[in-house]
């Protein structure tokens, strides 16, 4: 018995188009090592990201994502729920076949020490000119054309009836080909899927666009287009009191922040 607890599991799902890579099956099979000895590190924080060098079908470099080691509550708790690598893997193929761009899944990966959880890992494809939306709204003279699209695409996301839930201007990517303005998006284990627009409440669909900005202008120009874009009647006023949830959640940001970081609140307001 203590010796299967102490033996390590490995539990991973990879997309079909890539199964028959020998270099990803064998980058796979050596995890965690593989993940430590390779790649370059592109973030370090939580989670730790690196893009690896991989021949797999027409892609050069893949991204791999090891999640934060769970403590003993977490990894007891995942014995009975999925964990945020396989959540990753699953709705990024759900969004794809829903035509919303994401970076293609290729694996999630679990190891287990028996039944606990002791490393996750999420594998996609690199995305390339690709730049985070804040970019485009971080000058005073916000780009018109892009929160138009933008808006268009939050309305294109609903319609196919998908709820990203952590859309703040890191986990939106846009490319402009050619005058083209192209999405996509990111960090997405929180995405949950309904049936159609009609199946989300219109209070669900403003909370999903809350977290983007926190420019009033900003935000207020895009409910508007975003309200014309799905027929809503009076586009204008809609976005006034889609406005006032989105001052109403920040109220609310604000107010948690204040509370789990004191010192950092109170060195905002002095």
């Amino acid at each position: 018995m203590i010796i299967y607890l102490l033996h390590l599991m490995s539990d991973y799902t990879l997309n079909p188009s890539y199964a028959q890579s020998s270099e990803l099956n064998a980058y796979i099979a050596d995890l965690p090592e593989s993940f430590e000895r390779s790649g370059i590190l592109i973030w370090n924080g939580r989670n730790k990201i690196k893009a690896v060098d991989i021949t797999i079908n027409d892609a050069k470099k893949m991204v791999v994502k090891r999640f934060k080691r769970p403590n003993l509550i977490q990894k007891i708790g995942y014995i009975f729920r999925s964990h945020k690598a396989r959540k990753s893997y699953q709705n990024g193929m759900e969004m794809i076949r829903r035509g919303i761009n994401t970076p293609e899944p290729i694996a999630y990966v679990e190891i287990r020490k028996g039944l606990l959880l002791s490393d996750a890992y999420y594998l996609c494809k690199e995305l390339t000119h690709c730049t985070e939306i804040r970019d485009a709204f971080e000058k005073e003279e916000w780009d018109k054309d892009v929160a138009k699209a933008l808006a268009h695409f939050f309305a294109q996301m609903h319609e196919r009836g998908i709820l990203h839930n952590d859309m703040n201007n890191t986990n939106i990517l846009f490319s402009n080909e050619e005058g083209e303005i192209h999405f996509t998006l990111i960090d997405i284990n929180r995405v949950t899927f309904h049936d159609s627009i009609h199946t989300i409440p219109m209070k669900e669909r403003i909370e999903n666009m809350t977290r983007f900005t926190g420019r009033y202008d900003l935000f207020q120009f895009i409910a508007k287009e975003y309200a014309s874009a799905c027929g809503i009647p009076n586009p204008e006023q809609w976005a006034k009191e889609a406005l006032m949830q989105k001052k109403q959640h920040d109220r609310n940001w604000n107010r948690r922040k204040a509370m789990t970081h004191p010192l950092r609140a109170i060195s905002k307001s002095s």
